[in-house]
This record gives structure tokens, sequence and C-alpha cells, in this order.
């Protein structure tokens, strides 16, 4: 009996010390609920000050911006006033701009005169433009490697050459001017009639404008603008031209390369220097080709360059609207 009597006292004592066990684990995970509850409290009394602090700087940056373009606007608002006003004087007065005037300029006509129309750098001198047809071709990346050997810029009126995209956009991109040659340089296509020409103008000028992105505004006739194998007046051409905002240039000096077989290098340099001294004249266009089997052109540019180069008073120049355009005598 008493062995019995200890059994059941020992599993009472167990039991006991398991209950408290439970209750002390019980008590525990309330305790570590609380602090999970409290905290997610915290997060969501927190979390709108921070996202209003954060708010606040992002307004009061908005703000310093918004006061920096006011200030910006007020400023240009009162150059445009100042100009209006200035403007009204002038045509009250009916001022007229006179260069050989002794009184200063108004300011109105200093901004028209000095920051609308640069000066050109190069007004007195003689210009002389390298000017290249029947481009792009195989020999094309030659040339501009020469011509940035020299820090020259040219003139290349291009034909459509698909497979020298490539070629189209280094002459853009290097600050050479492009012209139009036609797209086709079919005499018989692009001379058919003004419809004719009028599409192949497009189409070349297109071409040029979704390759570069630049819009060409100058062009040269195939053949130039007193060849004789035009079936249509010339002058129908050049008066459509007018009318799209384009200016045409034929040329005052040819190297020799046109012709039906190729000139030494020399004969070349010769031919062109000859024309050159023996020209008068304030702009003086030279005639090359850009296109296959002309490798002795692209060996002759480099001695062509140095020689023009040593002449006096005379600027390398590409076609700008500062070149005075050479016509030819229209037939």
């Amino acid at each position: 009996m008493e062995e019995v009597k200890e059994d059941i006292t020992t599993d009472n004592k167990k039991t006991e010390s398991k209950g408290t066990e439970d209750r002390t684990e019980h008590r525990k995970r309330i305790h570590t609920l609380k602090k999970v509850i409290v905290g997610i409290l915290l997060s969501l009394l927190l979390l709108p000050t921070i996202l209003s602090v954060v708010a606040l700087g992002q307004i009061h940056q908005l703000n310093m911006q918004l006061n920096q373009s006011l200030l910006i606007l007020s400023d240009l608002s009162m150059q445009v006033q100042e100009v209006r006003r200035i403007a009204e004087e002038n045509n009250s007065q009916d001022v007229a701009i006179d260069t050989n005037a002794s009184q200063p300029a108004s300011r109105l006509q200093q901004i028209r005169m000095e920051d609308v129309v640069p000066a050109d750098p190069y007004e007195g001198m003689v210009k002389v433009c390298l000017t290249f047809d029947d481009g792009p071709s195989r020999n094309t990346d030659a040339i501009l490697d020469i011509l940035d050997s020299y820090g020259i810029k040219a003139t290349f009126f291009v034909n459509g050459h698909p497979g020298f995209e490539d070629q189209y956009r280094r002459i853009v991109e290097e600050g050479h001017t492009i012209g139009m040659h036609s797209y086709s340089h079919v005499y018989s296509d692009v001379y058919a009639d003004i419809d004719g020409f009028a599409t192949d103008l497009e189409e070349i000028r297109s071409y040029i404008r979704e390759l570069t992105g630049e819009e060409s505004i100058y062009y040269r006739f195939p053949g130039g603008s007193s060849n004789t194998v035009h079936t249509m007046p010339m002058q129908e051409c050049i008066d459509y031209l007018d009318e799209m905002g384009i200016t045409y240039f034929d040329w005052n000096v040819s190297i020799g390369d046109a012709l039906g077989y190729e000139r030494s290098v020399n004969a070349l340099v010769d031919t062109t220097m000859a024309q050159i001294n023996a020209l008068d004249a304030q702009t003086i266009v030279i005639l090359m080709h850009d296109a296959p089997g002309k490798e002795t052109t692209v060996e002759a540019l480099p001695i062509l360059i140095e020689k023009i180069q040593a002449l006096d008073n005379v600027a390398i120049v590409p076609i700008t609207e500062d070149v005075t355009p050479v016509h030819h005598v229209i037939q």
C-alpha cells in the first residue's frame, strides 16, 4: 500500500510540474503576441508620418523648381516686352538700317544684324568648294578619311545607292554638306518631263532624309544645268527647284575625271590648278566624282588640297548659304 501511495504522489507532482510549464509557455506566447501587436500598431502609426515627411520633401523640391521656372519666364517676358518696345519706337520714327550712318545702330538693329545673321568667317576670301558627284561608292570612305586628315569639309551630290547606308550617314555625321544628284541618274527618266523630274527629286530627297535625318536643300543636275541631253526645257526644272526651296549648283572648274578613260594623278592636279589660276571669281566650285574606277581622283585629292591651301586669300569650304551659287548658261 505504501508503494502505491508513493507512486500516486509522484504522478501528482509530475502533473503539477507539467501544468506549471504549460502556463509559463502560454504566458510567453501571449507576451510575444502582445509585442507583435504593439509593433504592428506602432508601424501603422509611424507610416503616415514617414510618408508625410517624404511627401513634404518632394513638395519643397517641386516648389523650388517651380520658382526657378517662374523666374525664367518672367525674365523672358521682360525681354520680349523690351524688344516690342524698341520695335514700336523704331516703327514710329521710321528708322532705317544704315550701315554708313555715323550714329551707332539701335539695340534692335544690333540684334538683327549680329545675333540673327552671324557674320561669314570667310567674307572677302576666295571660297573653293570641293564637290563629289555620283556617290556614295567604294571610294567614299577613303575620300572622307583624307578630308578628315586635313580638317576639310566638302560637298557630296549623291545618287540612290542602296548598300552604302553607312557612307550616307558618315557624310552628314562628319559635317559635310549632302546634296542631291537625282536618284537614278538616268537622263531619260530624270528629264522625260516635269513630273518625272519631280518624282525622281522626291525619291532622292526622302531617301537622304530617312537615312540621315538631313533635309537636303542643294541639287546638281545630272550633266549640269547646261547638259545637251535633256528632252524638256531646263528652265522648268529650275523653276520647280525654286518652288521647293532648293538651290542648284553647277561648277566652274572640273578635275577632268569624267572622261571615258582614267587620267593620271599629275594630269588631274595640273588640269585643276590651271583652271583655278586662270579663273577670276570669288567662288570656285570644283567638280570631282566619287564613283568606282575613280581611284586616281582619290590619290590626287591630298595633293590638290595642299596646292589650294598654299594659295593666298583662299578658303576651302562646303557649300552653304554663304556660298554664291555657280550656274552655267542655260541653252
